[in-house]
């Protein structure tokens, strides 16, 4: 009867009879090492080595602009929650100067008139959250409305030609569903 071997020499003795035992084309692929050259744009030719500089020391090192990030929206509501949907509506039309009654959720829009919209981003249960970006507005086609948009959940636009016009916007990720309006001659 053979005596077992100490404990830890196994897996070394496999591996050792594994690597000896196999062709260089059946060894398992090791780990890639650091290129130091750049790939050339004619094959065989490859560039030198760039030669290593010295990493500069905190204090040597030189200002650069970092971009100020956004600052993320008012909130108005109660909750942070994530976004999980954002809704989209006609807040109300704006025609001659004059707020017209009865125009929320309208579909077609004279020309000429001012369309308020609302976003809302919304969480999984449908409430009204916080979000972490303002919207970013898609609209098509363009040349159908003017003075549209900018950083607010609450934009107006213009109706400025005849025509099938749809609008829509993401907030956190989070697109809503297109609004199609149609703009119409008074």
């Amino acid at each position: 009867m053979t005596e077992p071997a100490p404990k830890g020499w196994a897996a070394p003795w496999l591996a050792v009879l594994f690597l000896v035992g196999c062709s260089h084309a059946e060894r398992p692929v090791a780990p890639s090492r650091l290129a130091t050259v750049a790939p050339s744009e004619s094959a065989g030719a490859p560039s030198p080595a760039p030669a290593a500089t010295p990493s500069p020391t905190p204090s040597a090192a030189p200002a650069q602009d970092v971009p100020v990030p956004e600052p993320s929206p008012d909130c108005i509501h109660d909750s942070d929650h994530e976004v999980a949907s954002v809704s989209l509506a006609v807040y109300f039309l704006e025609c001659g100067g004059e707020r017209v009654p009865g125009s929320k959720d309208i579909k077609q829009v004279p020309v000429g008139c001012r369309v308020h919209l609302n976003a809302t981003p919304r969480d999984g249960m449908g409430a009204p959250t916080c979000s972490r970006s303002w919207p970013e507005w898609q609209i098509g086609p363009p040349d159908l409305a003017s003075n549209l948009l900018g950083q607010s959940f609450t934009p107006a636009f213009t109706a400025e030609a005849e025509g099938q016009f749809w609008v829509r916007c993401i907030v956190d990720g989070v697109r809503s569903d297109y609004l199609y309006l149609t703009f119409v001659q008074p």
